[in-house]
């Protein structure tokens, strides 16, 4: 059995042997019984076009056709032969082509009043049913470590496809090797020439380079730092630190990183300027 997604397709020889397997199981712990089993066949548009509430294995009356525009549904609860309720570790709903003999099951997944439903996705009918048109026999096939397993039975439905696609699909069907993947990998972005950068880069530095040789023509007078070196210290190594920070932010580092260090330097800086400001002041103050 080779399950694919929610959807398990196998032969009918291992449908059989499952079936032997929840035989032996129920006839070792008990037998769950399936209750309220209920069959739909409903419109698009919700209209039901048929609908039968079965009252033992096998009682499906007539035989209901579905399509992809009507698609298939099928609810039931589950108890054990003592009349309590059951928790399944497996619930499919098996549809097996008398045709062919090959079987499809359907996980029916439990609803929040605790009973079973299988609804047939326009999807898996396309893939499973629309070139398989025929007549298939379902039924349930139940399961549970504590109780074990049933086979239950319902009838027959008569599924609408394409016969002709079938073949078609097959006569065009290849086997061998697939051709060779090329990947074709992205072309570099054009950016701007280095000669084009660095002049930016230049025009930029321009200013600073005019500020600094100002500096040196009128006289620094740095000896007001000696009044308070620490503070005075910390407080240009914080604001040389916030200067690297825009020049790492010119040569790569990305915007919300430099914001998040431009935020952890902006409180001590405040802090450390404002205490070398005051220290500043206080020295003025006693000088004079």
């Amino acid at each position: 059995m080779k399950p694919d997604g929610l959807l398990g397709v196998w032969t009918h020889r291992g449908g059989l042997c499952l079936f032997a397997l929840l035989l032996f199981i129920s006839t070792a712990w008990g037998e769950l019984v399936a209750k309220n089993v209920n069959v739909k066949v409903m419109e698009r548009t919700g209209d039901k076009l048929f609908g039968q509430q079965l009252s033992g294995p096998g009682t499906l009356e007539g035989v209901p056709k579905i399509s992809a525009t009507t698609p298939l549904s099928i609810s039931f609860d589950v108890v054990t032969d003592a009349n309590e309720a059951a928790v399944l570790d497996q619930a499919f709903v098996s549809l097996r082509s008398l045709a062919t003999g090959d079987e499809i099951a359907l996980v029916a997944k439990q609803t929040k009043s605790g009973s079973y439903r299988m609804d047939l996705s326009r999807k898996n009918f396309r893939t499973h049913f629309s070139h398989g048109p025929g007549t298939y026999n379902v039924a349930l096939v139940l399961g549970s470590f504590a109780n074990g397993g049933v086979f239950y039975e319902l009838g027959d439905i008569s599924v609408a496809g394409s016969a002709k696609a079938s073949n078609k699909q097959r006569e065009d069907a290849t086997y061998g090797p697939r051709p060779e993947t090329h990947h074709r990998f992205a072309e570099a972005q054009k950016t701007p020439s280095a000669v084009v950068s660095l002049a930016f880069t230049a025009m930029a530095v321009v200013p600073l380079v005019a500020l600094f040789g100002v500096w040196i023509r009128l006289g620094v007078n740095a000896s007001n730092l000696k009044k308070e070196a620490a503070g005075s210290t910390a407080f240009m190594g914080l604001v040389s630190a916030y200067m690297a920070l825009a020049v790492a932010y010119w040569v790569g580092v990305k915007l919300f990183p430099t914001l998040a260090y431009a935020l952890a330097l902006a409180l001590p800086t405040y802090l450390v300027g404002q205490f070398a400001l005051s220290r500043r002041i206080q020295h003025n103050i006693g000088g004079h």
